[in-house]
């Protein structure tokens, strides 16, 4: 995830504007639920469901099209309701898991409907998840229902992009239900500062319009070119690997940006996509790390989290290492982060006089972390440890100058 542009976007973002747009969309919510209500749920007759005879009041209708500025799921097979009226064949058709006949498929489907409002009410995820109605439609039910609670983006691609975009992406969430993926989504929201005081529909629309925005369509041409930032799969395993360092043949250095014949470098873009790189190593060690704690500790995962500090997701740059961890016999780990593209072996990398004197002041308690394979779905650690405690085996080369600008006074 970038940060910089995270926060960028929430500046810019026009909230007011959204909102006073949204009002009508609200006003078309609050007469489907006055019209749909539990009691009328229960009480509501097939050709009050379904979609097919040409009647736009059906609960199935005005779910899909009347509020489909509110999370779409249209687009989508026909049967995702369980039930609906061809018209071409002039009969009912249903989903056999419902029922063996259309009226026993809607009796049921009705009832798993009216189970999804009190279930949700309850916010019993358990129950949610095992309500045999279709994905989308129990998520748009939900957030229908309980605006204030359940989040409005029901495609699985969907979901996975924008856990992907913001390194919420392990292993476990990624294979989970959408409910929980959307439950990630929300306790995000909820832990930026920011975000937090917004309402879940302006989330939704934030995440579409802003940052990260919509993924790509199947076939659709990103207007980046393939030299901007890096997109990123779903992290599968990470690999822990070991490497000598020839301290004969190392120095450390810092790469310069590459640009097209004749161009000059982008240092913007440049910028940017180093930055990208950077905050997903920090992710994907972050996500190791949990793990190796868990191990060598024996603690659960929510426990070894405890013991791990992102620094600098928090913003705080100036304490020289990333990621605060612990050894396995419960001393501090501090780690740099360091990532690439590149496959395991040689590489170079920026180091700055503030990292420097803190590897010197932690000595053995530090450690680099060089993440190779940073775009692939199985990246690789290599934890170098300190090479600069004491005489180090890694001789720095000055190549980065600070510049103090004065201006004139008047």
């Amino acid at each position: 995830m970038n940060y910089q542009d995270l926060k960028s976007a929430k500046e810019t973002f026009p909230l007011h504007r959204y909102e006073k747009k949204h009002k009508e969309l609200e006003a078309v919510r609050l007469a489907f639920v006055r019209r749909f209500s539990k009691q009328a749920l229960m009480d509501m007759i097939i050709d009050d469901f379904i979609e097919g005879k040409g009647n736009p009041n059906t609960f199935c209708y005005m779910l899909e099209y009347k509020l489909d500025g509110l999370g779409r799921i249209s687009g989508r097979y026909v049967n995702k309701f369980g039930l609906w009226y061809s018209s071409e064949h002039q009969e009912y058709h249903f989903n056999p898991k419902y029922g063996k006949t259309y009226e026993e498929a809607f009796d049921n489907i009705k009832s798993n409907i009216i189970k999804i409002l009190e279930d949700g009410a309850k916010v019993d995820i358990k129950a949610l998840i095992d309500n045999p109605i279709d994905s989308w439609i129990k998520g748009k039910i939900l957030s229908t229902y309980f605006p204030d609670r359940f989040l409005n983006i029901f495609s699985s691609q969907h979901l996975d992009h924008y856990l992907r975009s913001l390194d919420l992406d392990t292993k476990d969430l990624m294979k989970s239900d959408a409910i929980l993926k959307r439950e990630a989504l929300l306790a995000f929201k909820n832990s930026d500062p920011d975000m937090k005081k917004w309402s879940i529909n302006m989330f939704s629309v934030f995440l579409y319009s802003h940052y990260p925005k919509e993924p790509l369509k199947e076939n659709e041409v990103a207007v980046k070119s393939k030299d901007k930032e890096p997109e990123f799969p779903s992290i599968g395993n990470i690999e822990w690997v070991t490497q000598l360092i020839d301290s004969k043949q190392s120095q450390s250095a810092g790469s310069s940006a590459k640009s097209p014949k004749g161009k000059s470098p982008d240092y913007e873009e440049e910028s940017k996509r180093q930055k990208k790189l950077g905050d997903r190593g920090e992710h994907i060690v972050h996500l190791a790390e949990v793990e190796r704690v868990q191990k060598e500790l024996g603690v659960d995962r929510e426990t070894a989290e405890v013991y791990i500090d992102w620094r600098s997701r928090k913003g705080d740059d100036a304490c020289g290492y990333d990621i605060k961890s612990v050894n396995a016999d419960g001393s501090p780990r501090y780690i740099e982060v360091k990532a690439t593209r590149g496959k395991v072996g040689d590489t170079s990398f920026y180091y700055t006089e503030n990292e420097l004197q803190r590897a010197k002041e932690y000595g053995d308690s530090y450690c680099i972390y060089m993440v190779y394979d940073i775009i692939t779905k199985n990246p690789k650690i290599w934890n170098m440890g300190n090479p600069f405690k004491g005489d180090g085996v890694l001789k720095l080369q000055p190549i980065k100058y600070r510049v103090a600008v004065k201006t004139a006074k008047d």
